[in-house]
């Protein structure tokens, strides 16, 4: 049954990686790898309720039940907007939520830290090759795109390689490219800790060099945010850790790690700056080498229109430094006063929109988009399920510091037998942490099936269950 499980991790795993990569996300063979997808979560639902009186006891999972519950509801109450969308939804959050959540959640430690790894390789792997790919684009791939086909015929143009200021490298978008790449750096930053071999921690660096070049590239300040989160948490962690053994009070050491945290977080944004400026100082020359090795063809399907050689945005951010998402948030709450207490479900939130209304700037802006989401996690909440989903997100919150505020004074009587899973705990918590302040600027974690969704869910369980077991 549990190798059933892992086999499944790791299949949803690389499918979601595969997912947000341009090159391969809309071929035929992903509509069967979704479909195997689909087939192997019914598997592990019907497993999982072989052993329903195991998962009954997993923290939390009641309340999750609920959240399901109410977007239910709100499916229901709007489905004059559409209902195969939401079906879709359902299963995504059940595969997530439940899933992947409970079934980490009752692993014993030492499978939790084995899987974890396992997973996490898998991750640094694919990402380090992928960016890698992807920051050679700012040589070969400016004003690359890729033709959308779909039964022969062109439907349109997607953009990938180095346009408009950012590098997108292989993903559809930069800001979801780098909240990946910001997963890959911390996972990385787990297993240098965790290994003693010079040449794996070797490696390791050289991959979190290649990740944060892409990081820098990509000019998203949502990731820059989330890894800036995730530092806090491993500074303060291990010099929390240091302090304490050299006889630092608790409460002083906590503090004087957190301002540490904050420098680290500080100086990595910094270096991030530092390192876009310097790119863009010798812009001219990086773009000449790159017609020189990679001379534009005029036969090729890639646009020719010129973009900006130098990495950033000041263009589109003068005047909106928020670059639309304050005015996605007001339209966002215009529709909550429609529909208050139950929302009107993610997957009908633009159709909603369109109807009721036609001149929120959800569905009438400048740049004649059909917004989808927030980005913004609590408005995405707030809109799909009201009220309703807010107040049961709000007791998930409630519940989740109450069992940690337990574990922590476990801690305190038996801290020698915790030692030992104390990185493992620090990653988890980084990676949710992060991803959860990350998605107050992106949509993920709730209804995006991305792999951002799965690795907060992911390490959410594998902390439920370790402060359950311990409280």
């Amino acid at each position: 049954m549990k190798r059933y499980f892992l086999g499944f991790k790791i299949y949803y795993l690389v499918y979601l990686l595969l997912a947000f990569n341009a090159f391969i996300n809309e071929s035929l063979w992903m509509e069967y790898a979704t479909d195997l997808l689909a087939v192997l979560g019914v598997g592990c639902a019907l497993c999982m309720l072989k052993d329903w009186k195991q998962y009954q006891k997993v923290a939390n999972l009641r309340l999750i039940g609920l959240f399901l519950v109410s977007y239910v509801v709100s499916a229901a109450v709007s489905y004059r907007y559409g209902i195969g969308d939401n079906v879709k939804e359902l299963i995504w959050m059940f595969l997530f939520m439940v899933v992947l959540y409970a079934t980490s959640a009752v692993l014993s430690m030492e499978e939790r830290k084995k899987e974890f790894r396992l997973l996490a390789c898998i991750w640094v792997i694919y990402s380090t090759v992928t960016n890698a790919i992807g920051n050679s684009m700012v040589l070969w791939g400016r004003n690359y795109g890729l033709t959308k086909v779909r039964d022969g015929k062109a439907v349109g143009f997607k953009v990938v390689g180095f346009k408009w200021g950012r590098l997108w490298g292989m993903y559809d978008d930069p800001n979801h490219g780098a909240t990946i790449t910001v997963v890959a750096v911390l996972l990385a930053v787990y297993l240098f800790v965790r290994t003693a071999k010079w040449y794996w921690r070797v490696c390791l660096a050289v991959s979190v060099l290649i990740q944060f070049g892409y990081l820098v590239l990509s000019d998203s300040r949502t990731g820059l945010v989330s890894v800036g989160v995730g530092a806090i948490v491993w500074t303060t962690a291990l010099a929390g850790k240091r302090f304490r053994e050299n006889g630092m009070k608790a409460g002083k050491a906590m503090a004087v790690s957190l301002m540490l945290g904050v420098a680290v977080a500080g100086g990595i944004v910094g270096m991030a700056q530092i390192c876009k400026q310097e790119y863009n100082t010798h812009d001219k020359q990086i773009e000449i080498l790159a017609k020189k090795m990679f001379p534009p063809k005029k036969s090729q399907t890639t646009k020719t229109e010129t973009t900006p050689s130098k990495v950033g945005r000041k263009q589109d951010l003068k005047g909106d430094a928020s670059n639309g998402r304050l005015d996605i948030w007001k339209s966002g709450l215009e529709i909550v006063e429609t529909s208050p207490v139950v929302g009107v479900s993610f997957r009908n939130m633009t159709a909603y929109a369109q109807q009721n209304m036609p001149h929120t700037y959800l569905v009438d802006n400048p740049e004649n988009a059909k917004y989808d989401s927030l980005h913004n996690s609590v408005l995405d909440v707030l809109v799909s399920q009201g009220i309703l989903g807010i107040l049961i997100s709000l007791a998930l919150v409630f519940n989740t510091g109450k069992l940690l505020r337990e574990y922590l004074n476990q801690r305190k009587t038996v801290g020698h037998k915790v030692k030992a899973e104390q990185s493992f705990t620090t990653a988890c918590l980084a990676l949710t942490l992060a991803m959860g302040v990350g998605s107050l600027f992106l949509s993920m974690v709730f209804y995006l099936n991305a792999p951002q969704t799965y690795i907060f869910w992911l390490c959410f369980g594998y902390l439920a269950g370790t402060m359950q077991e311990r409280a």
